[in-house]
C-alpha cells in the first residue's frame, strides 16, 4: 500500500483562496500606473506634439480615474473641457454663429481715428473644416504595446506572492 501526506495543505489552500483578491489588487495597481502614463502621454501631446498649448486649460482638464467594482477594474482618462472633443475628433460641417458685437481697432490696416469701435455682426452659418488633433487616441495607441506585458507582470507577481 502506498500512502501520501500533504504537508502545509491548509496554508496552500489559504493562498489559493486569496489569489483572486491578490490578482485584482495587482491589476488595479498596474492599471493605475498605466492610467498615469496615459495621462502624461496625453499631456505631452497637448504640449506641442499634436496641439500647441495656448492657455494650458485643455491639458489641465485631463483627469484620470480608477473604478474598482465586483470583479472589474476600469480606468478612465477624460477631459471636462467643452472643446476637447472638437480637438480630438475635428469637425467638418456647418456651424451656426449667433449675432454679436465685434470690437475693431483698425480698418484696412490703419488704426481708427476714434479709437475702438463696436460693430454688429449678424447671425450666420459658416462651413468649418477643422482637422482632428488627436491627443487621447494617439497617446493610447502609443501606450497599447505596453499594456499586455504590464498586466502579465502584475498577475505573475500576484501569483508568486
Amino acid at each position: 500500500m502506498i500512502a501520501a501526506e500533504i504537508l502545509g495543505a491548509e496554508r496552500a489552500l489559504a493562498a489559493v483562496e486569496q489569489m483572486p483578491d491578490a490578482v485584482e489588487d495587482g491589476l488595479a495597481r498596474a492599471l493605475a500606473r498605466l492610467a498615469r502614463d496615459l495621462e502624461s502621454a496625453a499631456a505631452r501631446k497637448l504640449s506641442g506634439e499634436a496641439l500647441q498649448s495656448r492657455s494650458g486649460a485643455l491639458r489641465a482638464s485631463l483627469e484620470a480615474s480608477l473604478a474598482i467594482r465586483e470583479g472589474a477594474v476600469a480606468a478612465t482618462l477624460a477631459s471636462a473641457s467643452p472643446y476637447a472633443a472638437f480637438q480630438e475628433y475635428g469637425f467638418h460641417g456647418v456651424e451656426s454663429v449667433r449675432a454679436a458685437l465685434r470690437t475693431i481697432r483698425q480698418a484696412f490696416g490703419r488704426p481708427l481715428r476714434r479709437g475702438a469701435e463696436q460693430i454688429p455682426v449678424r447671425a450666420h452659418d459658416r462651413r468649418v473644416d477643422y482637422p482632428a488633433h488627436s491627443f487621447l487616441r494617439s497617446a493610447l495607441a502609443e501606450l497599447a504595446p505596453a499594456v499586455a506585458p504590464v498586466f502579465s507582470a502584475a498577475v505573475g507577481e500576484a501569483i508568486d506572492a
